[in-house]
């Protein structure tokens, strides 16, 4: 994957508690069409060049309306292979499909057959610890 293909890579705040973990800036926190998925960064280049995928364990993709609770999510699923995480910022055209289900934490998606853009990314440092 060429780096211009990527999508745009956001900073990683220096004291995220501050702006209530919210780490990305608020015009993307506050629209009501970006939502936000928390991974391992190793999974990160593998979403931007082929999507989101359902895994075999669990039958949805769940993006939160605010990166907070990414970020907490980002940090669980860091490991030996992946010491960092990843919270990658996505937008959706329409929410009214049959396939996305809206919660009070955001979305559960049923169906990626068409995906969502994503905007941009904020890499988690493998020295962040999420309190």
């Amino acid at each position: 994957m060429s780096e211009s293909a990527k999508p745009r890579e956001y900073p990683f705040p220096s004291a995220p508690e501050e702006n209530e973990y919210r780490i990305f800036p608020d015009d993307m926190e506050n629209d009501g069409l970006i939502f936000f998925h928390g991974t391992a960064e190793k999974n990160l280049d593998s979403i931007v060049n082929n999507g989101f995928r359902i895994s075999d364990n669990l039958p949805s993709v769940s993006f939160a309306r605010n990166s907070s609770l990414s970020l907490r999510y980002a940090c669980e699923v860091r490991d030996d292979s992946s010491p960092c995480g990843v919270v990658m910022a996505v937008r959706y055209d329409y929410l009214n499909e049959r396939h996305i289900f809206q919660e009070g934490f955001g979305l559960h998606v049923y169906d990626l057959s068409v995906q969502p853009q994503i905007v941009g990314y904020c890499v988690v440092p493998e020295n962040y610890v999420f309190r």
